[in-house]
């Protein structure tokens, strides 16, 4: 069977393993602060009783957080991406699961070669177990025909209690679960879909799977169709290479403090684009379009507003951080806006291809060679990196000193 295997609380519970002592104790993880106009990530269970919610802003809720002594701590990417990439090395060590990848920062997928449910569910225990004995992470499991369904199971892993963290979706058990299953909450069915829905009648999972296949094919096009595929226990969904091959990758940031100077923005920007472009690597990916977005504080009303992004289609798809920071370079010139406090920028890569074909540019001269430099020397920054560490090596672009929680990646050290 697939299993999914999904953190509880991610960025709350990273922090709480140097911080054992916030334990019981209501904690929300946000991108803080700039006159408290910061947004809540993630909390834990008893901030989630005292009324908190993801999203919330903090100037919203000084009240809630001083009345329940609430603890808010600063959020630290860095962190939650190095106690994940421990996860993801404890399970490959057992051995127990094969095709092991990581979907998210804090959700993972693999197969198990067991349908028995009693001996699944024993088997996912032990490594709940150990995940939480050599990590100090708390997991939640779920197992499944389909990747959705395994999601499906660890939705209910998650929220009743009586699992104590694992289900098992046999396909004796498919239907009943999937009528309990409100339509919105199905992995791959989008918010623009939930009004088409809603409209139709189709109010669980269950109505879904039950629809007519060209319905479904008719309204939600062929994602729609594999997610339905999925519900009835087809699988429809694959994951190539180490880690799932996203569609696009995303790297943005809300500011702790307002950013009016372009130097300052370009700064940020190359962060993000670094750190994308190294996950491109990582996934054997190349990305055809570079997307830059910008944006103020909607919550400050009392100042100027302004969003604006803009997309270069690239002559040839690449994975090279040097020509991906000169894309959103060229775009910063062409959005960016004097007098505007900007609190929230990032950096999209999208089209994403397999880097093992290449179309090249019919009118570039001498392009195989140059693209085979490129890729010797990103390769030497990332086995530096790797080596002694992120941000060791970076490009001056980022400047003299790089945020902890944005991975880095001409360059310059920060020991030189």
């Amino acid at each position: 069977m697939v299993i999914h295997i999904d953190c509880n609380n991610f960025f709350v519970s990273c922090e709480l393993v140097s911080r054992p002592e916030l334990k019981g104790r209501p904690v929300v993880v946000a991108n803080n602060n700039d006159n408290n106009g910061g947004i809540i990530l993630a909390l834990n269970q008893p901030a989630k009783d005292v009324g908190l919610k993801r999203g919330d802003p903090l100037f919203k809720v000084p009240e809630l957080i001083k009345r329940h002594n609430v603890e808010v701590i600063d959020v630290h990417h860095q962190l939650y991406h190095d106690i994940s990439h421990r996860i993801m090395k404890v399970v490959k060590q057992t051995e127990m699961v094969l095709d092991f990848v990581q979907y998210s920062v804090d959700e993972f997928f693999g197969y198990m070669p067991e349908d028995e449910p009693d001996a699944l569910r024993g088997y996912l225990q032990q490594l709940k177990d150990l995940i939480l004995r050599e990590t100090s992470i708390p997991v939640s499991c779920g197992a499944g025909q389909t990747y959705t369904l395994a999601k499906t199971a660890t939705h209910f892993a998650k929220r009743y209690p009586g699992y104590k963290g694992i289900c098992v979706l046999t396909p004796d058990k498919r239907e009943k679960a999937l009528g309990l299953l409100a339509a919105k909450e199905v992995w791959g069915i989008g918010r623009r879909s939930v009004k088409t829905l809603d409209m139709e009648g189709v109010r669980t999972a269950l109505d879904y799977a039950q629809r007519p296949q060209v319905w479904i094919k008719r309204c939600f096009g062929v994602t729609g169709l594999r997610t339905w595929q999925e519900l009835n226990g087809t699988p429809s969904i694959t994951f190539d290479g180490r880690s799932a091959r996203q569609k696009s990758i995303m790297y943005s940031r809300t500011f702790a403090h307002m950013i009016t100077g372009k130097t300052d923005l370009l700064r940020e920007l190359s962060n993000h684009a670094v750190a994308a472009t190294r996950r491109l690597r990582e996934q054997q990916s190349l990305c055809q379009t570079v997307t830059i977005f910008i944006a103020t504080n909607r919550h400050r009303e009392d100042l100027p507003q302004y969003t604006n992004d803009q997309t270069l289609r690239l002559h040839t798809a690449t994975d090279d951080t040097t020509q991906i920071i000169a894309a959103v370079s060229l775009l910063l010139d062409r959005i960016y806006r004097n007098g505007y406090l900007i609190k929230q920028a990032g950096v999209i890569l999208g089209q994403l291809t397999s880097s093992g074909g290449v179309q090249l540019d019919l009118f570039s001269p001498n392009q195989t060679m140059e693209m085979e430099r490129k890729k010797r020397l990103m390769r030497a920054v990332d086995a530096v990196n790797s080596k002694f560490g992120k941000n060791q090596l970076h490009f001056a672009v980022q400047g003299l000193e790089v945020s902890e929680d944005q991975p880095a990646g001409f360059m310059r050290s920060h020991k030189a």
